[in-house]
């Protein structure tokens, strides 16, 4: 019987051992689970925030470039309206250049055989100057167009010829702040 009690004993004993382990086990795994959840969790929140700091490092980038692209295109309009500016005022330099002798000429000529065809010649040069005033006109800026139409009336028949080349330089001045980049 002793030894009945003692296999009972054993197996009585056993079987506590295991339900202790079982719940052990149980525990453990339990626990794993749950730091596994937390490493998950820990790894998500991870990959959302480089997930987030990438895509406003992206947003940063993105708003830089289109920024200097703007800034590219604003300087190269600028940079072709002062080549356009800059064309239309020395053709209109260039007409009045040709109109001023075309003027003395004529002038020199009132009262002989010439003046007729010299008034013609005068004509067509104030004809071209017109033109390129037009054009000045357009391209402005007002303080330019201003300089530009008194430059004209400084080749008219009844202005006198001292005042044309003081005119000019007014006008080359405007001319060179117009063009000047700001």
């Amino acid at each position: 019987m002793t030894a009945l009690v003692a296999a009972g004993a054993a197996i009585a004993g056993g079987a506590l051992t295991g339900v202790f382990t079982l719940a052990a086990a149980k525990r453990q795994a339990r626990a794993a689970w749950a730091a596994g959840e937390r490493q998950a969790a820990a790894a998500w929140e991870a990959g959302r925030q480089q997930a987030a700091a990438a895509w406003d490092a992206g947003r940063l980038q993105a708003t830089a470039r289109l920024d200097m692209a703007r800034r590219t295109l604003t300087e190269q309009t600028l940079a072709n309206q002062r080549a356009v500016r800059r064309a239309a005022y020395v053709t209109y330099l260039s007409r009045t250049d040709s109109a001023q002798p075309a003027l003395t000429a004529w002038q020199s000529a009132i009262g002989t055989a010439d003046e007729s065809p010299r008034r013609e010649d005068d004509a067509a040069a104030m004809g071209a100057v017109g033109e390129a005033l037009n054009v000045v006109r357009l391209e402005g800026p007002d303080s330019e167009t201003a300089a530009a139409e008194t430059l004209r009336s400084s080749l008219a028949a009844t202005a006198t010829g001292a005042r044309h080349p003081v005119v000019q330089r007014a006008f080359l001045g405007a001319a060179r702040a117009a063009l000047t980049p700001v």
